[in-house]
C-alpha cells in the first residue's frame, strides 16, 4: 500500500524543521569547533582553501552527530505542531489508530540511518584524516614563519635560534642556533644564512649555509667550520599540542580499527584497546539511533501538545542523556565490559524508554495531550 494522504502530511510536516534544524546544527557544532581550534585556524599562516579544506572535512564528523539531533527536533515540531492544532485528535476521533503516526517517522530514520552509516562508514573517517592533513600543515608552517628577526624565538622544540636579518626571498641573515636539550654536551651553530623547510612526516629542517658549530667539553670548545649543515627538527608534540583531533580513533579504516586493536592488545594497553574496538562498533549502533528516537520521539511530541518550549527541552535533554550515556560506556568499555554491548548501551536506553512512553500513549490514548 503506497503512502496515504496522512503519510503525506506528516513527511510534509517534517522535511521543513528537520532541514533547517539539521543546517543550524551542522552550523554551531563546525563553528564551536573552528572557535577550539583558534590557536591554528585563525593564524597569519592559513589561507582561504585550507579554511574551506577544514570546514569541508569536519563535515561529515558532525553529520554523525547533527542527523539524529536534528530528526528528533524536527518530529518534536511536525508532530507538536499536529497536536497543538487537535490533527491528533480528529485522527483518533476519526478510527486511525495511533500507530498510524509512527510509520513515516519510522520510514525517514531509516534512510537517515543509512545515510549515517554512509558517514560513519567512509566519509567520517577520511574527513578526520584531512582535518589532521591540514592542521598540521598549518601548525608546521606557523613554526616555519614565526621566527622573528632580533628576537630569540623559543618556538620550535629543543633550539633557540636568534636572526639578524630576513632577506626578500624568506632566507635568513645572521643565524644563532643553541641546542640545549641534545645529548651531549650543549652545541651553538652560527651561520651567515638559513632557511626552514618541512622535511615531511613530523619534521622540519634548519639549513645552514656557511657557518660554524661550537661545543663545550671537559677538555675544551670543539669548533667545527661548515659549508653547508642541516639540523633535524621534531615537531609531533607541538602539533598534538595543538591538533586535539589528531590520532583520534574515528580516523582510521574499518579494517584498521581491527588490526589497531588487536596489536594495542598484544602490547598490553588495554585501555587505548578497548576504546578501538568501541569505535568499531560504534560505527554500527550510531546509524540504529534515529530509528530509536522515532519510537522516543513520537510519544514525546503528543504529550508535549505543540509546546515549542517543550519540543527544544525535550530533544535537548534527550541528546544530552544520550551523550552522557555513551561517555559511560566508553569508561564501562575501558573496564572491559564489552565493546559491543558498550556501544550500543545508549541506544538501549533511547529504545527501553521510547518503547514504555508508546506503550503508554497506547494505552491511554490521546489523553496526553494538554488541554
Amino acid at each position: 500500500m503506497g503512502p496515504t494522504l496522512l503519510d503525506r502530511m506528516i513527511a510534509r510536516e517534517l522535511a521543513l524543521p528537520l532541514g533547517v534544524g539539521l543546517f543550524a546544527i551542522l552550523q554551531l557544532l563546525v563553528v564551536a569547533q573552528l572557535l577550539q581550534l583558534n590557536e591554528v585556524v585563525f593564524s597569519s599562516a592559513v589561507t582561504l582553501n585550507e579554511l574551506g579544506r577544514l570546514t569541508a572535512a569536519l563535515l561529515p564528523h558532525f553529520l554523525v552527530l547533527a542527523i539524529p539531533l536534528a530528526y528528533m527536533l524536527g518530529l518534536q515540531l511536525a508532530l507538536g505542531r499536529m497536536a497543538i492544532d487537535r490533527e491528533i485528535i480528529a485522527l483518533t476521533a476519526a478510527g486511525t489508530p495511533l500507530r498510524r503516526l509512527y510509520r513515516v517517522p519510522v520510514v525517514v530514520a531509516v534512510a537517515l540511518g543509512f545515510a549515517v552509516a554512509a558517514l560513519a562508514a567512509w566519509a567520517e573517517p577520511w574527513g578526520l584524516r584531512e582535518v589532521t592533513r591540514v592542521l598540521n600543515e598549518v601548525i608546521k608552517r606557523n613554526l616555519q614563519t614565526g621566527l622573528l628577526p632580533g628576537v630569540f624565538n623559543e618556538g620550535l622544540p629543543r633550539f633557540t635560534v636568534y636572526v639578524a636579518d630576513v632577506a626578500p626571498n624568506g632566507g635568513w641573515r645572521g643565524v644563532l642556533i643553541d641546542d640545549q636539550l641534545g645529548d651531549g654536551a650543549p652545541i651553538l651553530a652560527l651561520a651567515e644564512e638559513g632557511t626552514i623547510t618541512d622535511a615531511g612526516g613530523d619534521a622540519l629542517t634548519l639549513q645552514l649555509e656557511r657557518g660554524e658549530l661550537h661545543r663545550n667539553e671537559q677538555d675544551g670548545e670543539t669548533v667545527l667550520r661548515f659549508r653547508s649543515g642541516t639540523f633535524a627538527v621534531g615537531v609531533q608534540e607541538s602539533v598534538n599540542r595543538k591538533n586535539r583531533l589528531a590520532g583520534a580513533e574515528g580516523a582510521l579504516p574499518y579494517r584498521e580499527l581491527v588490526e589497531r586493536a588487536r596489536t594495542l592488545a598484544k602490547q598490553g594497553n588495554l585501555t587505548e584497546a578497548a576504546r578501538v574496538r568501541l569505535e568499531r562498533w560504534r560505527r554500527w549502533a550510531v546509524p540504529i539511533a534515529c530509528a530509536c528516537f522515532a519510537l522516543l520521539g513520537v510519544p514525546l511530541a503528543v504529550a508535549g501538545g505543540g509546546a515549542r518550549g517543550f519540543a527544544y527541552l525535550v530533544t535537548l535533554f534527550s541528546f544530552t542523556a544520550y551523550y552522557v550515556a555513551g561517555r559511560i560506556a566508553v569508561a564501562l568499555a575501558e573496564k572491559h565490559l564489552p565493546a559491543l554491548l558498550a556501544a550500543f548501551l545508549p541506544n538501549l536506553l533511547v529504545l527501553a524508554i521510547g518503547i514504555v512512553l508508546s506503550l503508554r500513549l497506547a494505552r491511554r490514548g490521546v489523553s496526553l495531550v494538554r488541554g
